[in-house]
């Protein structure tokens, strides 16, 4: 397991030990997941897309997150309604197994695995996710949903976002041949390095054992639809865009990799089931870290 994939793996451990100890909380995790995504990640998307010259198939990066996750949805939708769940508790589930851990795990598996260039697919891959997370997901939470609140949300989360503008920033500068300035990129260097280590932390203090084990059940099939069933149309997705090399890895991993922190928080304002829905995370969480070892020579497999 490369040093970078061991490094992240050990400040998981120490974030998921002082949330269980009662040392650090869910507003700790909150601050830093606000941290990670208003600043090391925007600089983190100028820096790596800065570095790596978009290929003629990068248009497919985005398009291959429709195609696992839309399915995926499609899949499950018959299924929670044959296990009689709740209106809250449909939507829950649904939203756990939709979303896609991009930023707080994938990137740092991809820049781990595959470098600057398997970063820069996962940001491209993340695009086709977001869209997808900041509406068919987040109206199908409203839908299935208690609270009050309203479509222009979604939109509001979207653009202020700052890795949104990040993201834009890049792609006017890449349609136009040009890059960042070297001073603004040795500023920005220092700031994306901190990513994927506040990251690792964030995950570790996102985990919160106890809506595990009041949901186990439904948790353990949520988890594997979330994991195996994405690997398997990540792969479908590959064959079908003909995606080869670092591409066609890049999509079948980020397919296979967990929920994101994200479905706990739309849960939570729109008023799902939100001990299934953190469940379904943090079991997802544990099993890709318990994975870590072996993710290169998955990698390896898929490489083709």
């Amino acid at each position: 397991m490369p040093a970078s994939l061991q490094i992240f793996l050990v400040l998981f451990v120490v974030g998921a030990l002082l949330r269980l100890f009662g040392l650090l909380g869910k507003a700790h995790a909150e601050r830093l997941g606000a941290l990670v995504f208003s600043v090391s990640l925007p600089a983190t998307i100028l820096v790596s897309l800065d570095r790596v010259a978009f290929a003629p198939t990068a248009w497919k990066l985005p398009l291959a997150a429709c195609l696992v996750t839309l399915p995926l949805l499609l899949c499950s939708w018959p299924l929670v309604r044959l296990l009689h769940l709740s209106r809250p508790s449909q939507g829950g589930w649904l939203l756990a197994v939709g979303c896609i851990n991009s930023v707080y795990f994938a990137y740092p598996v991809a820049l781990a695995t595959f470098g600057e260039e398997g970063l820069a697919q996962a940001i491209l891959f993340d695009l086709g996710q977001t869209t997808l997370t900041l509406t068919v997901l987040y109206a199908l939470a409203l839908w299935h949903g208690s609270a009050l609140s309203s479509a222009r949300s979604a939109l509001i989360r979207l653009f202020s976002a700052p890795p949104f503008w990040a993201l834009v920033v890049m792609l006017v500068l890449k349609a136009a041949g040009l890059h960042l300035p070297s001073w603004l990129r040795d500023i920005l260097t220092p700031v994306h390095m901190t990513t994927t280590p506040l990251a690792s932390l964030l995950l570790g203090l996102s985990i919160s054992f106890a809506s595990v084990r009041r949901t186990l059940a439904l948790t353990c099939l949520g988890v594997a639809v979330r994991m195996a069933g994405g690997l398997l149309l990540g792969w479908m997705a590959a064959w079908l865009l003909n995606l080869t090399g670092v591409e066609r890895a890049v999509v079948i991993l980020i397919g296979g990799m967990p929920s994101a922190v994200t479905a706990v928080i739309f849960a939570a304002e729109t008023g799902l089931d939100e001990d299934l829905v953190a469940s379904i995370v943090a079991l997802s969480i544990c099993l890709g870290v318990a994975l870590l070892p072996w993710l290169p020579q998955l990698a390896a497999s898929v490489f083709g």
